[in-house]
Order: C-alpha cells, then structure tokens, then sequence
C-alpha cells in the first residue's frame, strides 16, 4: 500500500495589515538599522554562484522596511492555535470528501502552541470530532510538515493506519510588537494535509538532517545569556522569538538558499529522480525571493517555484503548503507532476520530500 495527498486545507484571519499600518517612525529607524535585526538581516556573500544569486535579491529589498512583504493576516487575540488547525483541516476533510470519523491518527504542529502541554493535536481531534483519531504534536519547528509527510507515508505503508491528517499553525504576529524590524515580515495562518492510502504512490520519498549544533540559532527566549534567559519554568521576562546565537543565525540565514538546494539535490540522489525533472517547487518563505532563488539555484526556472509572501508574508512551517494548494489553484499540479517540497526549521533541520500528483 501507499500513501498520497487526497486533500488540502488553509485558514487564514479575516483581518488584513498592510504596510500602511505602520508609522513613518518605522520605517525611519528601519533606515538607521535600528533595533534587534538578528531575525532580519542577511549578511552578503560571493564566494559562490548561489549566493550571488541571494545577493542580487537582497539588493532588490534593500531599502525595503517591510522586507519585500505588502499584507500580512493578523488573529484575534481570541482566536486559539488549535482552533487555527481545526479550521484549517475541516478544510482539509472536505476538500478530499472524507468525514472526521474515518480519520485514524492526527500530527499537529504549532509555532505558538496553546499550552506547553498538553499538545494542540488533542483539542484539535475534538474540535472536528475525530473520535477515533489518536493525535500528537509532531515538532521540528519549521520543518514539521516533511516531517509529519514522513511518518504519515510510513505509517501507511506499514498498514497501521489509512487515513491521517496533519495539521500546522503560525500565530506569530502576537509574538512580535509592532516595533520589532522583523514584525512586518511575519504573518498569521494554518493549513492542513489529510494523507491516506492508495494503490499508487503519491508520497514517494522524504530526506531529513538535523544539524544540533545550532539548536541555539532560533529560540524562544528572554535574552541572550543564561541570566537574562532562565528556564521557562522559573519567573523571568516575557519569552520572545530570538537568537542565544546570533553568528550561528547569521550563518543560517546567509545560507539558507543553498542549504535548500543541498537538500534538494540530496534528495533527489536518494529517490533517483533527476532535479531537472521537477515541475514544482515548494518551500518555506522566510522572504519573497527564498523559493525563486532556491529554484535557481538547482538550475530551474523561477517560475517552477511557487510563493505567496506578497499576500501573506512568512508563514513558517504552513508556508509550503499554503504554497502547494497556490500551486494547485494555478493549474501547475497536472497529473503525474513531480513536486518538490523543503522546508527548515529551528533546530536546526532541513528536510524535503517528492511528491507524485
């Protein structure tokens, strides 16, 4: 048996801010290099053919204050992550015409999850009524979904379940005051991928590295040392998206066009598909030009990327599959196509997966 992508879901606020939204103090401070840029800045390089293809985008935002992004959507204070995720995969449900009953197990992924514990994926089953669903949060920040495409497909393949959903949220604009330089360059939304069995093969090979050794580049956290930053558990400031590493950030960050195309062309070596061969490419959007760029890179057209940054900004781990179902509502996923989707996340992990429509 097999496993393959039968439906699509995305949520996203009814609530739109523009660039407009901000003061002109914003972008002024923005033009002096002001305030914690760690999570904005991309450092330049030419040592190599791809990341001149980075610089010359980088030098296309420049002067940009909002970072290439024009709207974003922003939940309501009310508006919980799990509700997010159930929003999302009822969409999910309904685009493959299977009700929540049949669903045997659900992943969820959160960026800011409702509690520490327990894990959204729980409230989420109960919200769409999945009674005989188990669920669990499934975390490799942003790369969550390669992740969960993972263990869907294996556990379908092994016969331990037919039908999963996966569901992913990225409530970020309640993490970031307004005033913060890379506040314009995150968005709020969720989006859901419901994976069940088929008699031929849809998800046909993911590749995952984790590199621990900077688990410390992307953190949650109050400050940058162990004295501004105790542990979670013990009193302290408000916990933030921030940096106990800001060299290793810059390096990411610097590196996150070839990384991606590392990880491509390593996957396409392990599932002996040829990178010229792929129709669509899928992946996170920290920035607009992240998916074109990495394209490139592989030696593809621009167009083969997909990228909605404009219209919603980045959107973490739900980035990729808001892209797929762009994708998919462009008329690019024709039957048969070969899609290619990465994503990274803190951690840090880079992951991608092919996908046969």
């Amino acid at each position: 048996m097999h496993a393959r992508i039968a439906g699509l879901g995305q949520w996203f606020p009814e609530r739109v801010r523009s660039n407009a939204d901000w003061p002109e103090a914003f972008s002024a401070a923005s033009r002096m290099k002001q305030g914690d840029r760690t999570l904005v800045d991309v450092p330049s390089d030419e040592r190599d053919p791809t990341l001149r293809i980075v610089k010359r985008y980088l030098a296309e935002e420049e002067n940009d204050p909002f970072l290439g992004a024009r709207e974003r959507r922003v939940a309501d204070a009310s508006m919980t992550s799990a509700e997010a995720e159930a929003n999302a995969g009822r969409a999910a449900l309904s685009d493959a015409g299977i009700e929540a009953s049949e669903v045997d197990a659900i992943f969820s992924w959160a960026l800011v999850p409702d509690r520490i514990m327990p894990s959204n994926a729980c409230r989420v089953g109960d919200l769409l009524g999945a009674k005989r669903a188990w669920s669990a949060s499934v975390d490799a920040a942003c790369a969550s979904p390669i992740t969960h495409l993972n263990l869907a497909a294996a556990l379908i393949e092994s016969g331990r379940a037919r039908t999963i959903l996966l569901t992913q949220s990225h409530l970020a604009t309640r993490t970031f005051a307004m005033s913060h330089p890379a506040a314009p360059s995150v968005g709020d939304g969720a989006a859901a991928v419901l994976v069940t069995a088929s008699k031929l093969p849809g998800i046909l090979h993911t590749h995952s590295v984790t590199h621990g050794e900077h688990h410390d580049a992307v953190v949650w956290c109050r400050g940058k040392s162990d004295e501004s930053d105790p542990p979670w558990w013990e009193p302290g400031g408000a916990l933030a998206m921030g940096s106990r590493s800001p060299d290793a950030t810059r390096t990411l960050m610097q590196d996150t066009v070839p990384t991606a195309a590392h990880t491509v062309a390593e996957l396409a070596q392990h599932a002996g598909f040829a990178v010229d061969s792929i129709d669509v490419l899928l992946s996170v959007q920290p920035r607009r030009w992240v998916p074109l760029a990495i394209a490139e890179a592989l030696g593809l057209k621009p167009q083969v990327a997909t990228e909605t940054y404009r219209r919603y900004a980045h959107l973490g781990g739900v980035g990729p599959i808001v892209n797929l179902i762009a994708a998919r509502d462009a008329g690019k996923l024709h039957e048969g196509a070969r899609v290619v989707i990465y994503a990274q996340g803190a951690g840090f992990t880079r992951a991608a997966a092919v996908v046969s429509w």
